[in-house]
């Protein structure tokens, strides 16, 4: 057993170089963990303010669709309305017929019209029997 309790030189050297290794492959590994941790808090920010922008989307687009949807209704409205007034124009009298309007009016009309009295008409035929 004497044998196994001397180590060589050379053993001694193996086992401290692959002490250094082990330390600086863990110091490698908790750099990468680290790196990793990091990236993976990165990545979760990423995609919280994915999330959050794509909410803020979601809200734009229902707040644009109300929009379309009140102004289809204002210009269906609007085409009802026009329909309605067409219909109105239609059954509207033309300038002419208002011109033939006021001309029936004003015949008839006893303020601008000029009337002749009987004791005027009895006048006027006495007069006309005279110069005949």
């Amino acid at each position: 057993m004497a044998v196994f309790d001397k180590k060589p030189a050379n053993v001694q050297a193996v086992i401290g170089e692959l002490i250094r290794r082990f330390n600086d492959n863990s110091k490698r590994l908790r750099l990468v963990e680290q790196k990793m941790s990091g990236s993976e808090s990165t990545l979760s920010n990423i995609d919280q303010s994915v999330v959050e922008q794509f909410k803020q989307a979601k809200l734009s687009t229902d707040k644009l669709n109300a929009k379309i949807d009140e102004l289809a209704n204002r210009v269906s409205k609007i085409e009802d309305d026009t329909r309605k007034l067409s219909k109105q124009m239609e059954r509207a009298s033309t300038k002419t017929e208002l011109r033939e309007i006021q001309g029936f009016i004003d015949l008839i009309n006893p303020i601008k019209s000029q009337f002749v009295t009987i004791s005027e008409v009895r006048k006027m035929l006495e007069d006309f029997k005279k110069q005949a």
